[in-house]
């Protein structure tokens, strides 16, 4: 049970960090990324790294 409990825990922090990111902007997420590299990666989320002009 301990190990379901943990996975399942998990998995929701996952998910609310996929959220939050998906809430941020362009701008947003390029800092992020360049403060902490590839942690979106290991959340397997997509970073666009071609600055957009507006």
């Amino acid at each position: 049970m301990w190990d379901y409990t943990r996975i399942s825990v998990t998995q929701n922090s996952l998910q609310e960090l996929k959220e939050i990111w998906n809430q941020w902007n362009d701008e947003t997420k390029q800092l992020f990324y360049s403060n902490y590299r590839d942690l979106p990666y290991l959340l397997n989320i997509k970073v666009d790294l071609v600055p957009t002009v507006e």
